[in-house]
């Protein structure tokens, strides 16, 4: 177990958003598709009723053949099962069109704006973090934000088609419908227990993929000085390490998600032969017609499908707001060099002055200590010291690339962090 997890922790600037705060975000990134998002609304709620006309229309079929066997009858139900099955695909074609592509540009927006963060981040958040693992946030987890919304909307349409189905049901028969609920409940209870070990297996399994990230970038961007120090072998050692948690921590993902949803198609089993056997007896004794029972056998699916099925979605719906909460996070990452004030500049002298000033990368070890410097304009000066001595430290701190912890820095007399 410690393998598995070790250095999967959340990154320092990690940061927990709720569910409610998650989607929030997410719809606005959608504010301006709204006309598509009505559209594929639109093709949702039609799709929905002509999946819920196609068992109606063949229980129809049946009952009306018990009176009027003629070639007519059969040819207007034969034509009207076409033509709902028909539009029932055209609406789906649609609604899965436009969605990708409404997706697909909040996607690229997102992109852009997480690529905007990394660009705003000052250097120190990079000699902290590896960059392989930030790469992580702007590609893979930029693409998994899609499955929110996407499965967001075939979970809208599958409720959707249950409350129609549902309906239909009571209305053509209460007690077969009652039957139907029994086991309702155990399943929406077995789905919603499933939320919160989803949620944390997600994070582990995209950290674990960061690392794998982090790992082959810095090979790649460090093959030079390896092959120099014959280093091979311990980078693929290396390598193998991060790959073989990733692997574990992926097997442990794929049980987790691959149990849930048979235990829930095993209870849903057990319903459907509740509702096949008590069906079939209410034919027997002719309290229930032969295509009201067949409706309700064509139906079974339908209505079950939706329940069995927030597990399945829940669990990449949590993987897509998992990466979402990594990509914001980024976004959200509280800047270390931070300016009190942005004042016009005009031409600058060039004076430069330290007064006992301040500085360290990290908690551990301080660079200056109250340092003081003064270099007039146009001087020219040479800092000589050993390495660490914080020589190229100063040119870092003139150009905002970290933040001092105390003292001042001056450039022609105002403070640098004013403009």
């Amino acid at each position: 177990m410690g393998f598995i997890m070790d250095g999967l922790e959340a990154e320092a600037y990690d940061r927990t958003y709720s569910d409610r705060h998650l989607i929030g975000r997410i719809i606005r990134y959608f504010r301006p598709k709204l006309p598509v998002m009505i559209f594929v609304a639109v093709m949702v709620v039609l799709s929905s009723l002509l999946d819920t006309a196609f068992p109606i229309l063949i229980a129809q079929t049946l009952d009306t053949l018990q009176t009027s066997r003629t070639v007519q009858t059969v040819v207007l139900l034969a034509a009207a099962i076409f033509v709902a099955g028909v539009l029932s695909w055209l609406c789906n074609f649609f609604r899965q069109w436009y969605t990708a592509r409404a997706v697909g540009d909040v996607v690229l927006n997102l992109r852009n704006d997480a690529f905007k963060g990394v660009l705003a981040r000052d250097m120190s958040f990079y000699d902290e973090f590896p960059s392989g693992k930030i790469v992580s946030r702007v590609t893979s987890d930029t693409e998994e934000f899609a499955t929110v919304v996407t499965l967001t909307l075939n979970l809208l349409s599958q409720f959707l088609l249950f409350f129609l189905i549902v309906a239909v049901l009571f209305y053509r028969s209460l007690h077969l419908a009652l039957l139907t609920f029994v086991i309702a409940p155990v399943i929406v209870l077995l789905a919603l227990g499933f939320r919160r070990i989803a949620r944390n297996v997600t994070r582990r399994s995209q950290r674990s993929l960061a690392r794998v990230n982090a790992n082959v970038q810095e090979v790649v961007s460090g093959i030079t000085v390896a092959k120099n120090f014959r280093q091979e072998q311990n980078m693929y050692n290396e390598f193998k390490q991060v790959n073989e948690q990733s692997y574990q921590v992926n097997v442990r993902s794929g049980f987790v998600y691959n149990g849930i949803f048979p235990l829930l198609v095993m209870v849903a089993n057990l319903g459907t032969t509740i509702v096949v056997y008590f069906g079939g007896l209410g034919v027997l004794d002719h309290s229930v017609s032969a295509g009201v029972w067949f409706l309700f056998v064509q139906s079974i699916n339908l209505f079950w499908f939706p329940l069995t099925s927030i597990a399945s979605f829940w669990s990449q719906f949590q993987l897509g707001l998992s990466a979402s909460e990594r990509v914001f996070a980024l976004l959200d990452a509280d800047p270390r060099v931070k300016q009190i004030d942005s004042q016009p500049v005009g031409r600058l002298a060039g004076e430069v002055e330290f007064k006992d000033l301040f500085f360290s990368y990290n908690d551990r070890q301080t660079v200056l200590r109250d340092f003081t410097l003064t270099i007039k304009a146009g001087e020219t000066i040479a800092l000589v010291g050993h390495t660490g001595a914080g020589k190229s430290s100063l040119g870092k701190l003139i150009a905002r690339f970290y933040e001092f912890q105390g003292g001042q820095l001056l450039i022609d007399g105002r403070d640098i962090r004013t403009f």
